[in-house]
């Protein structure tokens, strides 16, 4: 396909979001009142960009012409999952693997009490996605916190002996994996993969690994998918995707449980009949199905303004004082390390963005007591909008002197 060929995609224009049902949106205006509808969210992990227009298309089509009944995924659903993981991942993934879900969180609590009991205890590596801590606390599980170490080269490493200790627990019996890793944007390579699964295959830890951010990746650093490091890998681990973050789809509901060891995934699919089932939303399935089939130019489009966007903030923490970029390897996501600024706590931090530069981000105390004076970012926006959030910010700085 030649430059002219190309598609076309439109990820300059700002979309008025207030008073639409957006999360993030309404947040701001729930917490700060009226008055704070100039402040920009860049927090949750949604884009400020329409979704690919074959999407749309296919989603209109269905609306016109379908039944919405009960639905099952079709053969040509899961043909258009197994080509994606293929042809992006060079992952074969056997249908009989797979099972539905609504979103991966719901899965891995799904996965988690089919491999756990309460009073057990999981692993999980600070600063990480929230929500793995409500599941674990949810689910009656004692946290075992291997927390990430952040190297002077700004860099967060694994403590592997500190994860052999910790998986040696005899009531640990289950470990939740970020790939790419959510908020500190470390793509984990083959080598530390192999480390985390031999250390789980010989304490017998079954691995929930959270791929969701998969299809996010910076040069230089491949996402390699769990599954293909071997069978005795594949063996323990449940994945966790979706195109939710691929494809700005979260609220139609549709994510994948693959799971190549059959015992697992029996014990999983017993665990989600338990609560009723887990399925995906019939505008899931389409929406799913026509982004793997017909919205790779879309997101390849994307990745090119993730990767300016980024650019605009490795330029802005250049120049700032007190601000330093973890410099991420995945996801769409930046981890800025504020600890320089001089703020006496997190919340004078938080109040100061929120107030003065009238942007609210993701604090880094959300992701464990490790992010403190952290801010997350999210870079899937128009990138005018992002230079306007970090001009505030400037000129807050220099207001504050």
């Amino acid at each position: 396909m030649t430059e002219s060929q190309r598609p076309q995609y439109d990820f300059d224009t700002i979309l008025e979001r207030h008073g639409s049902t957006s999360v993030k949106w309404h947040e701001v205006v729930e917490q700060m009142g009226p008055g704070a509808k100039d402040v920009v969210p860049l927090s949750v992990a949604d884009m400020e960009f329409k979704p690919a227009p074959e999407i749309v298309a296919a989603l209109v089509e269905s609306a016109t012409h379908d039944v919405f009944g009960y639905d099952y995924a079709t053969e040509d659903y899961f043909d258009a999952l197994v080509s994606w993981m293929k042809r992006r991942h060079n992952f074969d993934v056997d249908p009989a693997w797979v099972s539905l879900s609504d979103g991966v969180m719901p899965a891995i609590n799904t996965a988690l009490r089919s491999v756990t009991r309460p009073g057990d205890k999981v692993i999980i590596q600070r600063p990480v996605y929230y929500p793995f801590t409500s599941a674990a606390e949810r689910n009656g599980l004692t946290i075992l916190d291997n927390e990430l170490k952040l190297t002077d080269e700004g860099r967060y490493e694994i403590d592997f002996d500190d994860l052999e200790a910790k998986a040696a627990d005899p009531r640990c019996t289950a470990m939740i994996l970020c790939n790419p890793h959510n908020p500190v944007g470390r793509v984990w390579t083959p080598e530390e993969l192999k480390r985390i699964g031999d250390i789980c295959i010989k304490r017998r830890v079954r691995l929930l690994c959270d791929e969701i951010h998969a299809d996010f990746e910076y040069p230089g650093h491949k996402v390699t998918m769990f599954s293909t490091l071997g069978p005795e890998y594949a063996d323990i681990v449940f994945e966790f995707t979706a195109p939710t973050k691929t494809f700005n789809l979260a609220g139609l509901l549709c994510s994948n449980a693959i799971i190549p060891n059959p015992h697992l995934k029996r014990r999983y699919d017993v665990a989600a009949d338990n609560i009723g089932g887990l399925t995906v939303s019939h505008f899931g399935l389409v929406a799913c199905q026509a982004a793997y089939n017909h919205a790779e130019p879309w997101l390849d489009a994307l990745q090119q303004v993730i990767a300016r966007n980024l650019g605009v903030v490795r330029d802005f923490a250049a120049r700032t004082d007190g601000i330093r970029l973890i410099e991420p390897e995945g996801t769409y996501l930046a981890w800025l390390d504020c600890r320089g600024l001089g703020f006496a706590t997190p919340e004078d931090l938080c109040t100061f963005l929120r107030t003065k530069a009238r942007v609210w981000f993701d604090e880094g105390t959300m992701f464990g007591e490790s992010g403190s004076f952290f801010e997350r970012v999210n870079l899937a926006c128009p990138t005018c909008l992002l230079e306007r959030v970090l001009n505030n910010i400037e000129t807050a700085l220099n207001e504050r002197g």
